[in-house]
């Protein structure tokens, strides 16, 4: 595999930030995006339909990425007894400035990855992690996979790159 540049990269600060946003709030937010969200991605169109555009590109290191038998990633915090080699390759979405439109965007987002909310049902969890982005730190959406789903046994995707699994 070649090595991937990356223009602009943003990157990951702090995981769970003291300043994160209620679930309910950030709508204005982006969000971090990994697999089939990312651009060219089967769900891609999700975000170009509610206003979204596609922002900075992320190498993310404290994850691992695996394979889940569905179809799409499942994104884990870091476990050192799995951890991949290099980051995960991600990107930001950017939400629209239209208040009703960040609702929207965030609602098929939440639906795609089965988020129901705090406590609920989830297949992932939203949570808030805090970014550099070109110098700016801010915070930011990312779903990851819920503590309730079974991974062990997964493919770990090592090099951290949905797209070009996604293509082998």
């Amino acid at each position: 595999m070649g090595a991937v540049t990356i223009e602009h990269p943003a990157r990951l600060v702090a995981a769970a930030p003291a300043d994160a946003p209620a679930h309910d709030a950030g709508l204005d937010l982006p969000y971090i995006v990994y697999g089939t969200l990312r651009p060219g991605g089967l769900n891609s169109h999700l975000v170009t339909t509610h206003g979204g555009r596609w922002g900075a590109s992320l190498a993310l290191p404290g994850y691992v990425m695996l394979d889940s038998p569905h179809g799409y990633p499942y994104l884990v915090p870091l476990d050192p007894a799995r951890a991949s080699a290099v980051p995960v390759r991600a990107d930001l979405v950017e939400p629209p400035a239209d208040a009703t439109a960040q609702a929207a965007l965030r609602a098929a987002l939440d639906e795609l990855e089965t988020y129901r909310g705090p406590g609920g049902d989830n297949e992932y969890e939203r949570v808030a992690v805090r970014i550099d982005d070109a110098g700016v730190e801010r915070c930011a959406w990312i779903y990851v996979v819920s503590a309730a789903v079974p991974t062990e046994g997964l493919p770990l995707i090592g090099h951290g790159d949905w797209m070009e699994w996604s293509r082998a």
